[in-house]
């Protein structure tokens, strides 16, 4: 685990954007593609914007990417709420990647066990595997309660095994969400934590060196068995750890 703090948002959010561009550079020339999941949220979108523009645009090669969510909330795609919104908005709009490469989150379906199904299988189609995809890069947050995704303390999607995703209702509006489960996360060569705020140094701090409870907070529940995990934070979120970094 990489755990860099930043003093800002800004700063912070380049150091993610150079991150990501050099694994999807690692990414495409070791197996020609890069798999990357958005999350939502407020924190990635200056990130997002950024990836959208120089220097970060040209170093990656869009024609080889393929962009997926690691959950979504159960609104249309063009709702203010929805996390495919605002990624379409400040970011995947203004890059040059194939339309039928951005893999929205069937998340406004009525049946939400077959829209999550169905997510599924585009997942494992596109990743050529009957088994639990392998992604080279999922970018997650975290709430001041330790929810990750949409995976919230004390909920059964917590100790989920078989689905790689699942219909959730949480306690945070709108709380109809999809959401990929501890498996698929727990498949991926990267996982990119950004948390900012003063609402997160409780979390942040039980998170990264408290007790392991996932139940209570459930971003401890991501800890790839052959992933590399990178957390960055800004100075409020940070400022309860006791070993800074």
């Amino acid at each position: 685990m990489h755990i860099a703090i930043y003093p800002d948002t800004n700063i912070l959010s380049h150091e993610a954007a150079q991150h990501i561009v050099r694994v999807a550079q690692e990414s495409i020339v070791t197996h020609g593609r890069f798999t990357l999941a958005l999350s939502g949220g407020n924190t990635p979108k200056k990130l997002y914007g950024l990836l959208a523009s120089e220097p970060y645009v040209s170093q990656i090669d869009w024609n080889l990417v393929e962009i997926f969510w690691s959950d979504e909330r159960c609104v249309s795609p063009d709702s203010p709420d929805s996390n495919y919104h605002m990624a379409q908005e400040v970011f995947l709009s203004k890059v040059p990647i194939p339309a039928n490469q951005i893999h929205r989150t069937p998340a406004d379906e009525a049946d939400r066990d077959a829209a999550s199904e169905a997510y599924a299988r585009e997942m494992r189609n596109v990743f050529g595997t009957n088994g639990v995809p392998k992604f080279d890069l999922i970018q997650l947050g975290m709430g001041p309660e330790g929810h990750t995704a949409s995976l919230f303390p004390h909920q059964a999607s917590l100790h989920e095994q078989q689905r790689l995703v699942m219909p959730v209702s949480v306690p945070k509006p709108p709380p109809a969400r999809l959401t990929f489960t501890p498996p698929l996360l727990n498949a991926a060569a990267h996982i990119l934590f950004l948390v900012t705020g003063a609402d997160k140094e409780e979390a942040v701090q039980a998170v990264l060196e408290g007790d392991h409870q996932p139940d209570e907070y459930p971003a401890q529940i991501v800890q790839p068995s052959q992933g590399e995990v990178t957390w960055m934070l800004d100075t409020a979120a940070a400022a309860k750890l006791k070993k800074r970094q």
